[in-house]
């Protein structure tokens, strides 16, 4: 996965440390908020009139008239700048008429003194100094009786300002009370209940409000001997808190993609998503699958994610700044105590993912694990929308494999003429299907069909213009060669008397390219990937083409002198393991050191560019 500067411009961030007194040890929880958000807070609060206006003597109309605008926040040294544009009018009213009205227009800029009351958990504002410009932002001098009129008035107006951040620690407190271990709950909740004010600073992104609680303990991982390998009904509670970890990221990356995002935060997103489920795939059957491993995957990803997700949503208008304020705060503090190490024994759950998603949208959000197609997602993805056939039931696993001639009896032919035979309703008909299990005699016949269908498949993808020309014949062979290693050219399998699709190890790909129903979840249809093999196909082609445009090729101009087997082969690793494992297969190319699985696909890469098809044989049997 492609890293990303560590700096945080819109943050709100947690770091917890120690500090001995006596028997209970001390946690300061340093509370930051980036001057757009305290901004956006100030706005809400005294500034909610048209375009982030504030009347605060009369009207606009009125004769005597002071009115501020456009308030924004940034550093001055150890104190606050606040700047805003600033109206004055002040006459003599005579009946309808204003007498001598004198008016200026320009800005004001404050320095002012954060002050954060421990009682109310409140933020306010002291105002220290002041200075006037002119709309040219030039030094500006207005009449003294103006000013005099302006001056105690503005400060009275901003002295007013209080940004309650009681929702947001409270909604801390409730998302982090029942993630921490069981052992050390008790001593969690009273920490957090101590919770009170320190020292306010004003850092350079923005004001720093120090929280301090008082714990007499912590959790001690050694005093709980776990099994260092998952019960059955552990490893199902873990699958599903992933599943609705997964429903929360899909949520989190489309949020962001509401707006413009820049060539590299998009490839950002897509590397998070990808990686993140490719990884769960990976350790799902493994004995090192722990419980901590959700929380791990959260951490990693709101490194990344944190970034670019301040920056899209602080830029548009939002009447829910406390809900993202109390977001951010749950989720970096989960990052912090992920860095503290395993003793404060935090465990994320589903009601703690659940609790989050509800600070994001301001209202009770569930977070399905939803098999269906999800058209924002494969925007995200700018995959083209597909065009859904009828397919099979979501549940039909298996279909019957007709009768052989030989055990045809007399009254099975007549029942055959008086009934038609059964078909999917409403879904490909279960011929067609037949047409696709793999015959018993001569198999080069049938893999001519299956690559005539690939081929199909990758010229649609071509057709899109969006790969170069003189790379199309060693896509076109790299597709080829996927299939032949992926599947052996099998898009079903026979069981007994019964036809399936084909399914790895893990049951989680399927078909002939052994698209992954998990890493593809919401951009493809699950029951159209296993019993459609041109809508697999399809899919295949469409996750290759993604991996080598927007991965392989990403720093690189794509010369015609490129090394293409080379690339097809990082193109191959990053569609079994994601974007993150094509820097990993370079690495391995350049020290010999390459996988069974790298080494497997160069060989059907070799027999492919030949037209070796009597190796077909190795996999499919016959001759």
């Amino acid at each position: 996965m492609r890293k990303t500067p560590s700096v945080w411009i819109w943050t709100l961030s947690f770091f917890l440390f120690f500090v001995t007194t006596g028997h209970a040890e001390q946690v300061v929880l340093p509370l930051t908020l980036d001057h757009k958000l305290l901004t956006s807070l100030i706005v809400k609060e005294a500034f909610g009139e048209k375009n982030k206006s504030a009347a605060i003597i009369g009207t606009p109309s009125d004769c005597m008239y002071l009115g501020a605008s456009d308030p924004r926040f940034s550093s001055a040294g150890r104190f606050l700048q606040l700047e805003m544009r600033l109206s004055i009018r002040v006459g003599t009213q005579l009946g309808q008429e204003c007498l001598v009205p004198v008016e200026w227009q320009g800005y004001i800029t404050l320095v002012q003194q954060p002050v954060f009351d421990s009682q109310s958990f409140s933020l306010g504002f002291r105002t220290i100094d002041s200075s006037l410009s002119t709309l040219n932002r030039q030094p500006a001098t207005i009449a003294g009786f103006l000013w005099e009129f302006a001056k105690p008035r503005v400060y009275e107006h901003l002295g007013r300002i209080r940004i309650n951040l009681a929702p947001p620690i409270h909604d801390l407190r409730d998302f982090l009370a029942p993630l921490f271990h069981e052992e050390a709950r008790q001593a969690t909740q009273a920490m957090l209940d101590s919770l009170r004010g320190g020292t306010t600073t004003v850092e350079k992104d923005g004001v720093v409000v120090q929280l301090i609680a008082e714990v007499e303990e912590v959790y001690d991982p050694d005093e709980e001997a776990e099994s260092a390998v998952l019960s059955l009904e552990e490893h199902r509670w873990l699958v599903r808190v992933w599943e609705t970890w997964d429903a929360l990221l899909v949520q989190l990356l489309i949020t962001m993609a509401l707006d413009p995002l820049s060539p590299e935060d998009h490839e950002l997103l897509i590397d998070v998503l990808l990686d993140t489920r490719h990884a769960f795939v990976a350790t799902l059957d493994r004995e090192d699958f722990s419980r901590d491993f959700v929380r791990e995957q959260f951490v990693r990803a709101w490194r990344d994610l944190a970034p670019v997700f301040r920056r899209q949503l602080y830029a548009r208008p939002s009447d829910n700044s406390l809900g993202y304020l109390a977001f951010f705060t749950a989720a970096d503090a989960l990052a912090i105590f992920d860095r503290m190490g395993p003793t404060l024994g935090v465990e994320i759950s589903e009601q703690g993912l659940l609790r989050l998603a509800s600070m994001l949208t301001g209202r009770d959000t569930p977070l399905p694990y939803s098999l269906e197609v999800d058209d924002e997602l494969r925007k995200l993805l700018q995959l083209p929308m597909l065009k859904s056939r009828s397919t099979q039931d979501d549940e039909l696993q298996e279909i019957d494999l007709p009768i052989e001639e030989e055990e045809y009896d007399p009254f099975s032919r007549i029942s055959d003429f008086l009934f038609a035979p059964v078909c999917a309703a409403e879904g490909q008909p279960f011929g067609e299907i037949l047409e696709w299990r793999v015959p018993g005699g001569n198999k080069i016949e049938y893999v001519e069909r299956v690559r005539k269908v690939l081929d199909d498949a990758s010229l649609a993808v071509l057709a899109r213009q969006q790969l170069p020309d003189h790379l199309h014949e060693m896509y076109q062979t790299m597709i080829i060669a996927m299939a032949w290693q992926e599947s052996c050219f099998r898009q079903f399998v026979e069981k007994g008397k019964k036809l399936t699709y084909l399914l790895s190890y893990n049951q989680t790909s399927v078909g002939v390219m052994q698209v992954n129903e998990r890493v593809w979840r919401g951009m493809y249809d699950i029951s159209q990937l296993r019993w459609d093999i041109r809508y697999n196909a399809l899919a295949g082609c469409e996750i290759a083409d993604l991996y080598l445009r927007r991965h392989a090729l990403r720093d690189k101009a794509p010369a015609p002198g490129i090394d293409t087997g080379l690339l097809t082969r990082g193109v191959y690793a990053m569609y079994n393991g994601g974007p993150g494992q094509y820097r990993k297969y370079l690495e391995r190319a350049r020290t010999g050191k390459t996988y069974l699985s790298d080494r497997s696909f160069a060989e059907k890469l070799k027999w492919v560019e030949k037209g070796d098809w009597q190796q077909i044989s190795n996999c499919l049997g016959g001759g």
